[in-house]
């Protein structure tokens, strides 16, 4: 999709009259001309200029003022408010997609589509009115000289052709070297994630520091060289166009000539005159094709996330959450769930897996790393569709419908868990009950919630995921998932955990899904509760603790 398609397809009650009023302050430029040459025709003639091209003039020009003026403010207020709107569309497509669906398109993607991407469309506003009143200009001026000369005319069109066909050919190849460019910057973008990201792990490890920094090299430098080819053919592109109105020029004034004998002197400086508005206009809209096909590729990739995201909402209708306070028994039957790694093409299954949870139950998830317990935990939590087999909801069968209505029982704090400014969500929190937490998780020092959001979230990851876990209990929803939640505690607060918060989260009638590795601490465990182990994403072994 082009930039032009976009706005089109966008751009509804003020389109006709932008387009009318980029009509108008074009013939109102061509009308700057016809008066100028009027007024040379009266002063060559040895009269004084006449009247009637000074009102002309005088017009035209007040005209060209009041177009411009309206057609700059409303394109760039238009295309504003077109890139708002793409922008709230996308971000609600965002958060109505599935998780597996938003993993394979890809992070980087979809930032480059919501920052990058409508930023070059908002560099491109003005291009847009340019354009339109540059091609007006050009359409009149063009008529003004077959009035003038049929053979200039002639001429024009066929050294003004060429140059299109010329440029149209080359615009395909650039729009194909555009988006190999897009595609190696979000290339370079993942790498500068990996730096900021796995900061840690990359200033402990120098091997791994310099092959991320050689990969991320390479990667700028490739992305480096197709700009620079992409740039150049630009260039040339550009070059190009002002040696063909330099011809053109050139073609009039000793060409023409020999192919009309009516074109005399006055003729040709008319008709030069003209063509150096067309000149001008012509420039200018070549100055603007390396903007137009930056946004020409931006349109394109905002429009095909678009349409990525919009096919995995098919079908499904936004609607209200129903209201479910409480349940009483979740199964999972032969659930079976494969996922393929974009990058490596690995492919990761759990499953067949039969579970059963009921309300109040506390059940602990153990095993080796890469045995699929946090993938299931995302099953469970309907993250993840599965493949194959059936979840029920008090003997209600989960489909697309539903799947809301069954995360609204859920609260979680995944391993990669992340902390909002604010309690979104959350607008019955009670201050006083958000302060006794805080106190007792000894936050209230570091942290507090002012004017709706928290004063700091510049935490240490142990206390970051205290702060999870006190929005989770927020929450208030019957079912809390939490992975590797002790993982950054230390050791007095790991034993807090499982003697004092669990059974507190308990008897407040919380069901506790937890995938942990503190084999110790569960084998000194006093609560009623169910430790299941996996391996290989299966569950090999179940049985009853406490």
């Amino acid at each position: 999709m082009s930039f032009f398609q976009l706005v089109r397809r966008e751009m509804h009650g003020s389109l006709p009259k932008l387009v009318f009023m980029s009509g108008l302050g074009g013939i109102s430029n061509a009308s700057i001309l016809a008066a100028i040459n009027a007024g040379v025709q009266d002063t060559s003639g040895g009269s004084k200029p006449g009247l009637w091209a000074a009102v002309l003039f005088l017009v035209a020009l007040f005209l060209f003022f009041k177009t411009q003026q309206y057609v700059t403010i409303t394109a760039t207020a238009e295309i504003e408010a077109i890139i708002h709107k793409l922008r709230v569309r996308l971000m609600d497509m965002i958060r109505r997609s599935e998780l597996l669906e938003l993993e394979k398109i890809g992070r980087s993607r979809i930032v480059a589509a919501v920052t990058s991407d409508t930023a070059i469309l908002t560099q491109a506003s003005n291009m847009l009115a340019f354009t339109t009143q540059g091609a007006v200009l050009i359409f009149f001026v063009g008529l003004y000289v077959a009035y003038l000369s049929l053979a200039a005319f002639l001429l024009t069109v066929v050294i003004v052709s060429g140059a299109a066909v010329i440029f149209h050919y080359k615009n395909r190849r650039l729009a194909a070297q555009k988006g190999e460019s897009a595609a190696w910057e979000r290339r370079l973008f993942d790498r500068l994630t990996d730096f900021l990201n796995g900061f840690k792990e990359v200033r402990l490890n120098r091997a791994r520091s310099n092959d991320l920094f050689a990969d991320a090299l390479d990667v700028s430098k490739t992305a480096a060289n197709i700009k620079i080819r992409t740039q150049a053919e630009t260039f040339r592109m550009i070059v190009t166009s002002q040696i063909s109105m330099y011809v053109l020029l050139g073609a009039v004034v000793f060409i023409a000539p020999n192919l009309s004998d009516s074109l005399g002197g006055s003729s040709i400086a008319k008709t030069t005159t003209a063509l150096l508005f067309v000149v001008g206009a012509c420039f200018g809209l070549v100055q603007s094709i390396p903007i137009l096909l930056n946004a020409n590729a931006a349109a394109d990739r905002i429009d095909r996330l678009e349409a990525a995201l919009q096919s995995t909402l098919a079908g499904i209708e936004p609607r209200e959450i129903a209201a479910r306070p409480r349940f009483q028994t979740i199964t999972l039957q032969n659930i079976v769930f494969r996922y393929t790694d974009r990058f490596s093409d690995t492919v990761f299954k759990i499953g067949p897996i039969d579970f059963t949870l009921h309300a109040g139950d506390l059940v602990f998830i153990t095993g080796g790393n890469g045995s699929g317990k946090s993938t299931f935990l995302r099953v469970l939590a309907g993250l993840y569709p599965p493949d194959s087999g059936d979840i029920f909801l008090d003997g209600m069968r989960i489909n697309d419908n539903n799947r809301d209505d069954y995360r609204a029982l859920m609260s979680a704090i995944f391993f990669d868990y992340h902390l909002f400014q604010k309690l979104y969500g959350i607008e019955a929190a009670e201050p006083a009950e958000l302060d006794r937490l805080l106190r007792q998780f000894r936050l209230d020092d570091k942290t507090a919630l002012v004017d709706g959001e928290f004063r700091t979230l510049d935490l240490s990851g142990g206390q970051r995921r205290r702060l999870a876990l006190i929005v989770s209990m927020l929450e208030k929803r019957p079912i809390m998932l939490l992975d590797e939640w002790t993982a950054e505690q230390d050791p007095e607060y790991r034993r807090k955990f499982y003697d004092e918060l669990l059974p507190e989260m308990m008897q407040a009638g919380a069901t506790i899904v937890v995938i942990t590795h503190d084999d110790r601490y569960l084998d000194e465990l006093h609560l009623p509760a169910r430790r299941i182990r996996m391996d290989e994403g299966r569950i090999v072994d179940q049985r009853t603790m406490g």
